[in-house]
């Protein structure tokens, strides 16, 4: 057997344990009963710290600096060089955290997040407070490992967006507030927007019917794929053939399943549509979260709220819900559509969404800067509220304690939402260029045009590409708020008639 047969072995065995802890935290957010979590947190524990020695090891080296030789190099194909490259990636990054640090570190995110539920349920800060600070503690001190001659918080960036940075993002979210505030603070000043026809009530089974319906409308497969209910709407998938998503019900607002199954659905078609000749390789998943993003945010809003996508389905919203023959695709366009600052980050309208991602932002790098202690999380989250959207939470469950990343360990990801809001912005605009406009190719049903080009620049490649390399090649430009800016001047300024 060549090197490169058993390399490809041994990355396999790892891909095995890694999937087998995605089944496990699928299980624990969706189907878990209450008793099972010290079992799966210790199951979970010992498969991510197996598959984390195992990538780390003296074999794996080994593997790594023979097939990194001239001899051994030139004979590699494409796939098989990228393979090399990304693992000895994660090996220099990894190899220095000593193994108990990552075991401690992978017990504590599935003990917090197990936690957060209930602390959220309860509004309890409190309770969550120590978690977070050892989740803080322990990133910083895994970021120093991985690369002691950057911030802590570059090194987080990095892990959910390579080739990115605090200062670029910082930068890139001043363009993105000049834009977003200003259209905000104009539409204040506009008459309101009925959008009573989205509250009343909405059984789950009746919106379960609806989101299969718009699952089968984007293209996502339910024969590698299932739709779940959690606490929080994930994505979870090893493989293009098994991609999960979850979502909420609120029985009293239809909006919040429908958007966040579009967002979700387009974090798997993003997964599905991957080249399964990467399968196993560690290839084959999103090239960074600012991607997926842009992929869930395209599907959930700039298609998803788009009046044209509707024409073709709005029929089925008033089969499955009588009471919407009475109002006209128009005010459903509008309601779907209104602005107004909100508490919720998940349930905010597009437009101010931004803010609450730069709030997040702003936050952490405050907290892993030092300017920000933990116990002053709530104070610092009300005055960011204040200052950028005008409102305030009354308790923690819609104020710090909303999201479950931090409880998870996730810092460094928040950026990651606003940044595929700006790609998005960008993939819209090269696809118009190329296949005309928009409203024109969802008007006529031709969405599957949009996939196609989606997955031609976007999705085969799982991680052969770099984010950076994936904007550049599929729309001549590097990161650019400039398109999405537009794409909202645009839309809002003839919706509000500003």
């Amino acid at each position: 057997m060549s090197t490169l047969e058993q390399f490809k072995n041994y990355v396999k065995k790892i891909n095995d344990f890694e999937h087998a802890a995605m089944i496990l935290n699928w299980d624990m957010e969706t189907k878990m009963p209450k008793k099972g979590a010290k079992a799966h947190i210790s199951a979970l524990t010992t498969l991510s710290s197996e598959a984390f020695k195992m990538s780390i090891s003296g074999e794996m080296k080994g593997y790594l600096d023979t097939l990194s030789m001239p001899d051994e190099w030139a004979n590699l194909d494409e796939i098989s060089r990228k393979m090399v490259e990304h693992i000895k990636e994660g090996y220099e990054e990894s190899k220095n955290i000593p193994e108990d640090l990552y075991a401690r570190y992978v017990e504590l995110t599935s003990t917090s997040q197990n936690v957060w539920g209930e602390a959220k349920h309860n509004s309890d800060f409190e309770t969550m407070r120590p978690y977070f600070e050892e989740m803080i503690s322990l990133n910083k001190t895994m970021a120093q490992y991985i690369d002691p001659n950057k911030k802590p918080y570059d090194v987080l960036l990095n892990r959910y967006e390579k080739g990115i940075d605090e200062a670029t993002i910082t930068r890139t979210f001043e363009t993105l507030k000049k834009g977003v505030i200003p259209l905000v603070e104009a539409i204040k000043e506009k008459p309101k927007v009925d959008e009573s026809m989205f509250k009343g009530e909405f059984s789950k089974e009746d919106q379960e019917k609806l989101g299969y319906y718009l699952l089968e409308a984007i293209g996502y497969s339910l024969e590698a794929g299932r739709l779940d209910e959690s606490e929080h709407p994930f994505t979870i998938g090893n493989a293009p053939c098994d991609v999960r998503i979850t979502t909420n019900y609120d029985l009293t607002d239809l909006r919040s399943s429908a958007f966040s199954i579009l967002h979700e659905g387009g974090h798997g078609l993003y997964e599905q549509h991957i080249n399964p000749a990467l399968i196993g390789t560690t290839l084959n998943t999103g090239t960074s979260m600012g991607i997926h993003e842009s992929q869930s945010r395209f599907y959930e809003n700039i298609i998803g709220r788009n009046k044209h996508f509707w024409m073709n389905h709005y029929n089925k919203i008033s089969e499955i819900f009588p009471s919407y023959k009475n109002v006209s695709l128009e005010a459903f366009y509008k309601g779907m559509n209104v602005v107004q600052p909100s508490l919720i980050r998940t349930e905010a309208d597009e437009l101010t969404y931004n803010l609450h991602v730069i709030i997040r932002f702003e936050l952490e790098k405050a907290l892993f800067d030092g300017t920000l202690e933990v116990k002053d999380l709530p104070i610092a989250w009300h005055d960011k509220m204040q200052a950028y959207l005008g409102i305030v939470p009354v308790n923690h469950k819609e104020g710090v304690l909303q999201d479950v990343h931090w409880a998870g360990g996730m810092f460094g990801y928040f950026p990651s939402y606003a940044l595929g809001n700006i790609y998005g912005g960008q993939f819209l605009m090269q696809i118009e260029k190329e296949l005309g406009g928009l409203d024109t190719l969802l008007e006529k049903g031709e969405l599957m045009k949009v996939s196609d080009w989606l997955t031609e620049h976007v999705h085969t490649f799982g991680c052969m590409k770099a984010p950076m390399q994936i904007i550049q090649d599929a729309c001549q430009s590097h990161l650019d708020a400039t398109p999405i800016i537009r794409y909202y001047t645009d839309k809002y300024t003839k919706l509000y008639n500003l």
